[in-house]
């Protein structure tokens, strides 16, 4: 099976997307277990090779548990051979201290966490990452869920970074390549499914705009991050520090100028009370010190789980609303629909307060759309990048135009596709004001004749026909 050069480049953006939180957390353990010795880099260097090696396997059609057994067999080799090489390279290959390292530092593990372990768990989760990429369908859904969960270890890598207070010099280059990676292979997944601007006629230079755009991102990150430093912050607090005294120095100076208020006379003293009787003691049960730190922090512990599950399914359905609008972007304006986006935003609305508060709402919008088949979406969704790509030649459809009319107009225009126009228009009323779904057979004779189509440069012929 042919993998075109757009997966290519997917499994790329996925791959430099992993590898950044990746480098961040090896290079923490590798500062925290192993003091630096380690080449992370070269860790790394199995996630492409696991890839090639299960994507190999996959050609091969072996048995599920052959694959398997050949791919761990694999990763034990490379894993033999990268603790060779980064902690005993100058010891002889025949030497068999190095093998017994493993089993030392595996039996010894209660005592002290070597980095022959650190090397043993980081390229098994290197090699186990590499083989799931090689099965995983690349798109854009794909895309969008490895940014949502990168953006997220990512984070919390950076923070483990400042609390233990190691010196992780590249971070800004890190998070940079990341977004980077992420910013490219999402455009290009949303392009490969047709709906995008990236996908139209002007293919070119639209694709020029997105890398000028993600260049000056970059460029402007970088900028950014050599600028802020810690220094730079502590200029800054100390200048808030100062504006804000000053202003208190202004109001203050404004009370003085107010009267003060004249000495009155003291209150008369409050007669003596009599002292209460003594109460009877009685000695409640306290809780152990113990049992109250460890109810804090289980209560903590909860908490943040509860922020972060809240946080991750609003992002989810929030991302998920957005594949869906851009679904079906292109061409919408063709066919208005009066408070659509408002039936969309507070459905998006009701669905994350349901999730939240794990409640159905008792009531209904009254502009809830119902959904609609895959095949009669296909057909729309054809039918409105006809329209578009109408428009993009000078000829757009007029809202009181109906689709036959529209159909002779631009046929008049290009006799030569009068058939391809016929089906295309004939199979949208079909689906669009009928009653009935279309055949597998006519979707693939709309997609045909759409193909041909939009091979056709539509030129202005006459003014007369722009009437």
């Amino acid at each position: 099976m042919k993998t075109g050069w757009q997966k290519i480049l997917l499994y790329a953006a996925i791959m430099g997307m992993e590898g950044c939180w990746l480098y961040a957390f090896m290079a923490l353990l590798n500062k925290q277990v192993a003091g630096g010795r380690l080449s992370v880099p070269g860790i790394l260097l199995l996630y492409p090779l696991a890839f090639v090696c299960n994507r190999l396997l996959q050609q091969l059609r072996w048995p599920k548990a052959g694959n398997w057994s050949v791919s761990w067999l694999a990763w034990a080799l490379a894993m033999l051979l990268v603790v060779k090489v980064q902690m005993f390279g100058d010891l002889p290959l025949t030497d068999t201290a190095w093998l017994l390292s493993l089993h030392r530092s595996i039996a010894g593990v209660i005592y002290n966490f070597k980095p022959e372990l650190l090397l043993l768990l980081s390229t098994g989760v290197v090699w186990w990452m590499g083989r799931r990429l090689a099965y995983l369908k690349v798109d854009f859904g794909a895309m969008l869920s490895e940014f949502q969960f990168g953006v997220s270890i990512l984070i919390i890598a950076f923070f483990a970074v400042s609390q233990l207070s190691v010196e992780l010099t590249n971070a800004v280059s890190v998070a940079l390549v990341f977004f980077l990676f992420a910013l490219s292979g999402i455009s290009i997944a949303h392009a490969m499914e047709g709906t995008s601007w990236l996908s139209g006629l002007y293919q070119g230079h639209w694709s020029g705009l997105l890398l000028v755009s993600i260049s000056l991102v970059l460029l402007l990150g970088l900028l950014i991050g050599s600028v802020i430093t810690p220094d730079f912050l502590q200029l800054v607090i100390a200048a808030v520090k100062w504006v804000l005294h000053l202003i208190l120095k202004v109001i203050a100076f404004l009370v003085s100028l107010l009267p003060r208020p004249e000495p009155g006379e003291p209150p008369p003293p409050m007669p003596a009370m009599p002292a209460p009787e003594p109460a009877e003691q009685f000695r409640l049960w306290r809780m152990p010190e113990s049992v109250r730190s460890a109810l804090r922090i289980g209560w903590t512990v909860m908490v943040i789980g509860i922020l972060l599950f809240s946080l991750w399914r609003l992002s989810s359905d929030i991302f998920r609303w957005l594949r869906h609008r851009l679904a079906g972007m292109a061409g919408a304006e063709f066919e208005p629909l009066p408070g659509a986006f408002k039936a969309d935003l507070l459905s998006l609305l009701k669905r994350m307060l349901s999730r939240l508060r794990g409640l159905r709402l008792p009531f209904r919008l009254g502009l809830k759309a119902d959904a609609v088949l895959p095949d009669i979406a296909s057909v729309r969704q054809m039918y409105r990048q006809f329209l578009r790509w109408a428009a993009a030649g000078g000829y757009p459809r007029h809202m009181s135009q109906t689709p036959n009319e529209y159909f002779h107009r631009l046929a008049g225009l290009l006799p030569e596709a009068e058939g391809d126009l016929d089906v295309i228009t004939r199979q949208y009323g079909k689906v669009r004001y009928g009653a009935s779904l279309p055949t597998e057979g006519e979707l693939h004779r709309m997609s045909r004749s759409w193909h041909r189509v939009r091979q056709i440069r539509l030129k202005k012929k006459e003014a007369s026909l722009n009437e």
